[in-house]
């Protein structure tokens, strides 16, 4: 195997957990091996030195960033024309290991012969549902592992051969993270990430409105009218991923309030059983406590009184009580701080990757 070949239908230049992620994995990947990475269309050709400082890349060896369109996709047949173009590029390098997040990628991956891992982040929609499922493409031959985010999104799956299987949360680099002595006292509690629909901001906003001796910093998406200006919460707006590590190190509780309907980046599908949120991995990297809902995807990660604290209901009560619980000191947060730190160093992005290339097989002739 001589590189990597990592596929992605994103643009580098949005700022979504996807592209985060492609990102991430890209570096990782080029501490093992030369790495490249297709995506539909780059406008900035020298692009790299600002994603190496807006996502802390770590890797001393750089991947490299090709665009296969001259023209930025805007619609689904855009993206179906890249899906070709991708599988015709790739038609005579068997001997590279092919990722790739793309669904349509992997339907013309698999058309071409081509042997490849897909990686599964969310349920399948639409046409590549059909082609996937109804057809009966996620167990061809040419597959040779599927990567799930969680374990609860792998059992909405049929999958004949259980050994293409494998499990892989996301992930942190721990060499990010400054860790400062923490306070015994809890003044400062952060929440960062999308607004998207079940997202729970709405929760943070009533929590400060009911505990106005703590301070709220919420750093994401623009600020929602909805929200009335109070003096112990300030509204940031997105601040870069480079920014986030010392935003975090600053504060004493990180909040997860992710609700029982909760929404992606396509706006269709409900995420929440399964998600495993990229900002959970950095809240445990920051070592610090985390609050969050009790999901079936999020408590693969996260043990209530052992590396954060579970909320018992999605609603603002549930919420209540339990910051009430911590505030009262009923709860060992020294302990949980050290085991939350304990969780991030197990899952890194090196290791995710070390992990593929190990499971990878190529397909015999």
């Amino acid at each position: 195997m001589s590189g990597v070949y990592y596929i992605a239908d994103t643009s580098l230049t949005n700022k979504s957990a996807y592209t985060h992620h492609v990102i991430k994995m890209c570096d990782a990947f080029s501490q093992k091996k030369n790495t490249i990475l297709i995506i539909p269309f780059l406008k900035k050709k020298n692009i790299y030195n600002s994603i190496k400082k807006n996502y802390l890349l770590t890797s001393r060896r750089k991947f490299f960033i090709f665009s296969i369109l001259n023209f930025k996709p805007i619609n689904f047949f855009h993206r179906i024309f890249f899906a070709y173009k991708v599988a015709n590029y790739l038609k005579d390098k068997n001997s590279t290991l092919i990722l790739t997040r793309s669904f349509m990628t992997s339907v013309f991956l698999t058309i071409f012969s081509i042997n490849h891992i897909i990686e599964i982040h969310s349920e399948l929609r639409g046409l590549t549902k059909f082609l996937l499922i109804k057809l009966n493409f996620i167990n061809s031959k040419y597959i040779s592992k599927i990567i799930f985010i969680s374990n609860a999104l792998k059992k909405k799956f049929r999958i004949e051969n259980k050994y293409k299987i494998l499990i892989l949360h996301d992930a942190v680099d721990i060499k990010n993270f400054k860790h400062i002595r923490n306070s015994e006292k809890i003044k400062f509690v952060s929440y960062v990430g999308s607004f998207h629909k079940g997202k729970g901001v709405e929760i943070i906003y009533e929590l400060a409105k009911k505990f106005k001796k703590l301070f709220f910093n919420v750093y994401g998406d623009k600020l929602d009218n909805k929200f009335k200006s109070l003096k112990n919460i300030k509204f940031y707006g997105f601040i870069n991923y480079s920014d986030v590590p010392s935003r975090l190190s600053k504060s004493d509780l990180l909040l997860l309030p992710s609700q029982e309907v909760q929404y992606g980046r396509s706006n269709s599908v409900n995420i929440s059983n399964y998600n495993s949120p990229l900002k959970m991995f950095d809240y445990l990297a920051a070592g610090k406590v985390i609050v969050s809902s009790k999901l079936d995807g999020i408590c693969e990660i996260l043990k209530h009184n052992q590396n954060s604290i579970l909320v018992n209901g999605f609603e603002v009560s549930a919420w209540e009580r339990t910051m009430k619980t911590i505030l009262d000191k009923n709860y060992n947060l020294k302990k949980i701080r050290r085991n939350s730190l304990k969780t991030a160093k197990k899952f890194t992005w090196i290791n995710r990757v070390e992990n593929i290339l190990l499971a990878y097989r190529p397909l015999k002739k």
